[in-house]
Order: C-alpha cells, then structure tokens, then sequence
C-alpha cells in the first residue's frame, strides 16, 4: 500500500495549511503512538503552530484592514459617480444627455471596475481618472461628476499608498517567516511519510490501511482542486473576483 503524493509547495498558503490541519487532525484521530510515529509528530505539531501564527499575523495586519477600507471608499465613489452619470443620460438638455452618453462610453470599456483585482482595479482607475480629467474633463463638468472625479483620485492615491506600506520591511520579514514555516512543516510531513513507508517496508500496511485509505483520498482531493484552480485560471475572462494583494 503506497501514500500518494502531494507536491505541497504548489499550493497557496490557505490550501497548504488547510491540508497540513486535515492531516494534523487524521494523525490525532487514528493516534500518532499507534502509527508509530510519536516523535516525529510531536517535532510536527510546532511547526504547525509557527506556521498557523505567522498565516495569523499577516490576516489581521492593521495595513491589510486598512486596504480593504480603502477600497470600499474608492469603489463607493465610482459607482456612485456611475450611478449620477446614468441619471444625467435623462437630462432635458440633449447637450448634457451627450456629455453623459460619452462619459458611459468611458465606463462601460472598463466594465465593473469594482469587480477586478485590487492591483487591477488601481490600474483601471488611473486610466479612467487620465480620461475623466483630460479629454473628458468638460463632459465631467456638464454631468456634474468633476469634484466626484477629485475625490476618486485621491481615495485611490489612498488605497495604492497602503499598497506601497504593505510592501515594507516589516511586513516582507512576516512574508519570510511563512515561508520558511511552509518549509520546515513540508519537510516534517515529508520525514513523517519516509517513516511510515519504512514501517509498512518492514512490518506491512496492517496498522495503516484505514489511515493510508483516508489520506490518499484527502490528498486526491487537493489534487483536483489545484488542478480546477489552474484551469479556471488559464480560462478565466479579464473581469475576476478580488485577491488580496
């Protein structure tokens, strides 16, 4: 009876540790002394614990609450400015009724910008804000959207320069110590898998049938999810759910 395998650094940082909890757990549940593996999980269950902390520390960065406030400002402005525009197409005054169907033009080939990735959508806006107040600018005005158009401006400047923060070094030294955690568990599950292949080479799968069954299913499973994910991905349109930066 062979483990299958799993190639655990192909996997985002929420699968990865969300498949070392699901393993964590199958361990405790059949009992590590009766896998004979004792040792080497309870030299396991710390990294766990470091990994769990350190995936910790960069969810609730204060900079990352931050970001997602931003975001909803700037997102609350362009729709809004959206919404204001839409309501002009209707104006009396067919000069004012043009204005507000060139600047739709303009939104409508950015599509639902609050929609996109964040990086995307901080690209997106500052081409639409080079449009807005540039060749578009008196169409801004007409519709009565321009202070709108400042204000998108400077909560998106807001939101890039959070970005920028997050990029610092306090926050690069976090992003080094998941890494290294996600080594230093891999390896730890990895020796775990050598010993009880080395027992099952010596002594036979009795001990292990139901354990082996339960995690090749387990690991089967992330298999199929990391392939789906990279087929949507390589299929995926433009216009995506958001992602962390």
């Amino acid at each position: 009876m062979k483990i299958n395998k799993i190639d655990l650094a192909n996997l985002r940082n929420d699968a990865q540790f969300q498949f070392h909890t699901e393993f964590r757990d199958l361990v405790t549940e059949h009992g590590s002394a009766a896998l004979k593996i004792k040792p080497l999980f309870d030299a396991y269950l710390p990294l766990y614990d470091r990994e769990d902390e350190a995936l910790k520390k960069i969810v609730k960065s204060e900079l990352t609450a931050k970001m997602h406030e931003a975001d909803k400002a700037r997102d609350d402005i362009f729709r809004s400015m959206k919404e204001i525009n839409s309501a002009y197409l209707r104006h009396f005054n067919p000069l004012v009724r043009d204005a507000a169907t060139r600047l739709k033009i303009v939104f409508d080939t950015y599509g639902k910008v609050a929609d996109k990735p964040l990086n995307e959508e901080t690209s997106a806006i500052h081409n639409i804000l080079q449009e807005l107040k540039g060749n578009r600018a008196a169409d801004a005005t007409a519709v009565c959207i321009a202070d709108w158009v400042d204000e998108l401006e400077v909560r998106n400047n807001a939101f890039e320069n959070l970005v920028k923060q997050r990029l610092s070094e306090a926050t690069a030294k976090t992003d080094i110590v998941l890494k290294e955690a996600r080594t230093e568990l891999d390896a730890a599950y990895r020796a775990i898998m050598k010993r009880i292949d080395a027992i099952i080479e010596l002594e036979g799968a009795a001990i292990y049938e139901q354990f082996i069954k339960t995690l090749n299913i387990l690991i089967d499973n992330y298999h199929t999810k990391h392939h789906h994910r990279h087929h949507h991905a390589s299929h995926a349109q433009p216009e995506g759910a958001k992602n962390d930066v």
